[in-house]
C-alpha cells in the first residue's frame, strides 16, 4: 500500500511542478503587500464551506497583535496535486492541511514537517484520537478538528412517539423504528443516492463487526484480511433495517435532500456526521437534535460513537518563520479563548468539533452527547480512514449495489475483497 501511495503522490509532483512554481510567486507578492511590515504566516486549506469562518478566525488573531499577519488560503483545485507541486518546488506553505494517518506519515517519513511533540496542545488532545497524527511516537501534526459518525435523532419526534431511551441494541433499534412508524413518522432520512454516505454507514457497522479495528486494518493493508467475518450478518441485518425504514424511493434521495428532510422534521433520524446539521439553522433553527452510537449488534457495549480526526495541520519544517508559525498554532489550539479560533469554528450548529475539551457556546443536545461519549471513552475510530487511499471509492458503490437489491451479502463482500486486493497492488 505504501508503495502505491508514494507512486500516486510522485505522479502529482511530476505533473504539476511547473504550474506550482509559477502560481506560487504571484501569491507571495500579494501576501507581502497585504501584510505590510508584519511577518506573514500562511495556512493552506482544502476548499470547503468553512472559508468565511476561517477568514474571521484569522482576522481575530491579526487585530490582537502587530507582528504577525495570519492568512488562510483555500485551494480550490485538486489538493493532492497542489501539495505535490509544492513539494517539487520546495515551496510548501508555513502550515497546511493533511489527512490523518497515512498522509501525515508520508510527510513525516519524507522529512517535510516539523515534530510538534513539544507543543502544549499535546497534553490536551483526547487520547482516543492521538494515533491519527502520531508517527513513531512523535506528534507530526495538530488535529484541527474531529468528526463523528452516528445516529442523529430528533428529540421532539422521539418524544411524540413515546420513546424515552435511546436504543443500544439491534432489537431496541427495531422497536424504535416500529414506534415511529406507528405514529406516522418516517424513521430514517434517506441519502443513499451518493455512495460516500454508504461508505460512512459501512464504516460504522464494520468498525463494530471487526472488534479490534487496528488489527483488522493492519491485516487488510497487508493483503491478508477480508471484509467478511462472523459478524457480517449483523452488519447487513442493520442495513436491511435502514432500507425498510427510509420511506419509499429511498435510492432517489441525495445527501442534501436527506439533510433537509431531517432538519425539517420529515424523518426522525439520519445516519451521518455533524456536517449534516450545517444548514439546519436555515431550515429549522429550533431543531432539537441529539446523537447516539449505531446499535447494530446485540451487545449494548458495542453502541459506540464513531469519532476520528478530520483535519490535521502540519508545519513546514523549512518555514522561514517557524517562531511566528508556532505562535499561530498556539492560537488555533487554545481551548480557553472564548473569542478565539474555536469560537469561530465550533460555536455554531454543525461546526467543527475540537479534538480537546471545549466549552462550546451552543446549547444543543448533540454536542453534549458528543462530549459525554468522548469523556467516557465510549468511541471507536473510522475504519475506512485506516484502509488504503481509494478504499471509499470501492466500498460505497458495492454497498449501494446491496441497497438497490442488485447484490446479496456474499457477493458484495466478495467483490469488495477482490477490488481491495487490486487496490493494494
Amino acid at each position: 500500500m505504501k508503495k502505491k501511495i508514494i507512486s500516486t503522490f510522485l505522479a502529482g509532483v511530476m505533473a504539476l511542478s511547473l504550474i506550482g512554481c509559477g502560481s506560487s510567486s504571484g501569491k507571495e507578492e500579494s501576501t507581502a503587500e497585504a501584510g505590510g511590515n508584519k511577518v506573514t504566516v500562511k495556512m493552506v486549506a482544502w476548499q470547503s464551506g468553512a472559508a468565511e469562518i476561517f477568514k474571521e478566525g484569522a482576522e481575530e488573531f491579526n487585530k490582537r497583535q502587530d507582528k504577525i499577519n495570519f492568512e488562510v488560503e483555500m485551494q480550490t483545485g485538486d489538493y493532492a496535486q497542489y501539495l505535490g507541486s509544492k513539494v517539487a518546488s520546495d515551496d510548501l506553505p508555513d502550515m497546511f492541511f493533511l489527512n490523518p494517518y497515512s498522509q501525515v506519515q508520508q510527510f513525516a517519513d519524507n522529512g517535510r514537517i516539523l515534530d510538534l511533540s513539544d507543543q502544549d496542545f499535546n497534553s490536551k488532545i483526547y487520547e482516543s484520537v492521538k494515533d491519527a497524527y502520531t508517527v513513531d511516537g512523535k506528534a507530526y501534526a495538530y488535529p484541527l478538528c474531529v468528526q463523528m459518525l452516528g445516529v442523529f435523532y430528533n428529540l421532539d419526534l422521539f418524544k411524540q412517539a413515546g420513546i424515552t431511551e435511546i436504543p443500544k441494541t439491534y432489537d431496541e433499534m427495531k422497536a424504535v423504528c416500529e414506534k415511529l412508524k406507528a405514529n406516522n413518522i418516517t424513521p430514517f432520512a434517506a441519502e443513499y443516492k451518493e455512495t460516500w454516505t454508504l461508505n460512512h454507514l459501512f464504516s460504522m457497522l464494520q468498525g463494530t463487526a471487526v472488534g479490534d479495528q487496528k488489527e483488522w486494518t493492519d491485516e487488510m493493508n497487508a493483503g491478508k484480511g477480508s471484509f467478511k467475518n462472523d459478524n457480517s450478518v449483523q452488519a447487513f441485518r442493520f442495513m436491511d433495517l435502514v432500507k425498510e425504514n427510509s420511506g419509499s424511493n429511498y435510492m432517489d434521495a441525495d445527501s442534501t435532500s436527506g439533510f433537509n428532510a431531517f432538519a425539517s422534521g420529515k424523518a426522525a433520524m439520519i445516519l451521518s456526521g455533524e456536517w449534516s446539521l450545517l444548514n439546519a439553522n436555515s431550515v429549522n433553527p429550533d431543531l432539537n437534535v441529539g446523537v447516539f452510537g449505531t446499535p447494530s449488534s446485540d451487545n449494548p457495549e458495542d453502541a459506540k460513537l464513531d469519532v476520528d480526526v478530520g483535519i490535521c495541520v502540519a508545519v513546514n519544517k523549512n518555514s522561514k518563520h517557524l517562531d511566528e508559525t508556532l505562535e499561530v498554532l498556539k492560537y488555533l489550539s487554545d481551548n480557553t479563548d472564548k473569542k478565539g479560533w474555536m469560537h469561530y469554528t465550533a460555536d455554531s450548529v454543525g461546526g467543527t468539533l475540537p479534538a480537546m475539551e471545549y466549552e462550546a457556546q451552543i446549547d444543543k443536545q448533540y454536542f453534549k452527547d458528543y462530549q459525554s461519549y468522548m469523556n467516557s471513552g465510549n468511541t471507536k475510530q473510522w475504519v475506512y480512514l485506516r484502509l488504503a487511499s481509494g478504499s471509499g471509492d470501492l466500498i460505497g458503490p458495492e454497498i449501494q449495489g446491496y441497497f438497490t437489491g442488485n447484490s446479496d451479502m456474499e457477493t458484495t463482500l466478495k467483490n469488495m475483497d477482490t477490488k481491495y486486493k487490486d487496490l493494494l497492488e
